[in-house]
């Protein structure tokens, strides 16, 4: 889990907890915690196989890349190799640029796949 570094640790947690709700109630608790812990390892396991299924899929350069580059990679019709190094070769946008590129290529698609049949 991605946890905030001034929160307290989650075993000090787990501790209040068990000293503030009855038994049972912590017992929900606790579980409820252990399965969203595994949840978030499992979605990380998952997020990193398709990073390398990206990987794989556009050659040696895209291991440069950032996952928020490799999904623009994905929406494409075509990539050319030359395209995956040129990319590579940039330097990575501020995640707030990289944040507002992505949404702009997202609106651009829309667009397209909207816009093609109006006359506008």
């Amino acid at each position: 889990m991605n946890r905030n570094p001034s929160e307290p640790p989650i075993d000090e947690l787990l501790e209040q907890l068990k000293s503030q709700l009855p038994e049972s109630l912590f017992a929900t608790v606790s579980k409820k915690f252990l399965a969203l812990q595994y949840a978030e390892l499992k979605i990380q396991v998952l997020e990193e196989r398709l990073r390398l299924k990206r990987i794989q899929m556009y050659g040696p350069g895209s291991e440069k890349l950032t996952n928020e580059q490799l999904e623009l990679l994905e929406l494409e019709p075509g990539v050319s190799t030359a395209e995956v190094q040129a990319e590579s070769a940039r330097e990575p946008l501020p995640a707030r640029a990289a944040e507002k590129e992505f949404a702009i290529i997202r609106a651009a698609r829309r667009c397209r796949r909207t816009c093609r049949g109006s006359s506008g």
